[in-house]
């Protein structure tokens, strides 16, 4: 991925990941494990530095109208590739408590339309990610 290391950059990626774990209204311990892990990766930050990014993240999305504002910045700071790439991050999320419900997937389905992901992209991220994961 590009390396962008803005504080809206990482919140943006942060909020669209924790909005796919809480689409079923269960946030699983799981999903959060999940979330962490790729976020150290991706930011290159520790465990103290996530934790901190969720906190900040959680009370920005109480304040938000919607996936729309996130899915901008991300828009404005990757290339198709790594939106791809961001897809499949955003389904290992959903299938990291072991099911994609069906509000994990339509919230799936509006984050790749708010980062001009095609249908056959996203279709092969899920396919990528599902198999992976079994």
């Amino acid at each position: 991925m590009k390396q962008q290391n803005t504080l809206d950059y990482q919140t943006a990626c942060a909020a669209l990941l924790l909005s796919v774990a809480g689409a079923d209204e269960i946030l699983e311990p799981t999903e959060i494990v999940t979330i962490k892990d790729i976020l150290k990766f991706y930011f290159e930050i520790d465990g103290n530095e996530v934790q901190e990014l969720i906190e900040k993240t959680q009370i920005e999305m109480k304040k938000s109208v919607g996936l729309f504002e996130y899915g901008r910045i991300i828009n404005n700071s990757l290339e198709l590739e790594d939106k791809i790439e961001f897809i499949k991050c955003v389904f290992e999320v959903a299938y990291s408590d072991g099911d994609l419900h069906y509000l994990e997937h339509h919230t799936i389905k509006n984050i790749a339309n708010i980062l001009n992901v095609e249908h056959k992209d996203l279709i092969c991220a899920k396919t990528e990610i599902s198999q992976f994961l079994k």
